[in-house]
């Protein structure tokens, strides 16, 4: 916690403060995050399927598995 300055009583960690947000505030972001990963996710799809050739198709699987320890 600040003790002395402008932002006395506020909680600073690393540099970063602490603060309130409306509810609708952080959710608004929380959609602009997904909508820009989502965009970027279609857009190298779209790339990606641009070289597709019949010859040798390409597949869009996405699946991933993490595994721990012996099988």
């Amino acid at each position: 916690m600040l003790a002395n300055g402008p932002q006395t009583g506020n909680i600073e960690i690393g540099g970063l403060m602490l603060c309130r947000a409306p509810v609708e505030m952080a959710e608004q972001r929380n959609n602009h995050y997904l909508k820009q990963a989502n965009d970027w996710m279609q857009s190298v799809d779209s790339n990606f399927m641009r070289e597709n050739d019949p010859r040798m198709p390409l597949f869009n699987d996405r699946r991933s598995e993490v595994r721990f320890g012996k099988r």
